[in-house]
């Protein structure tokens, strides 16, 4: 694996995470909103990652 492929794996989350953030405030969204969405996105990706260990066991 390269460095290049090390690094984007490293940086997709955080990334997604600030766009989701911006998002959610560039709408008007306070920190009621961003808190929600904080809590799904966590949600999201954890549950994400379950999936990919079952289906890679299998």
């Amino acid at each position: 694996m390269s460095w290049f492929t090390k690094v984007v794996r490293y940086l997709t989350r955080p990334l997604v995470a600030a766009l989701v953030a911006l998002f959610i405030l560039a709408n008007g969204g306070g920190l009621l909103e961003l808190a929600i969405g904080a809590v799904l996105f966590l949600l999201i990706d954890l549950g994400s990652r379950y999936v990919v260990r079952r289906v890679s066991r299998n």
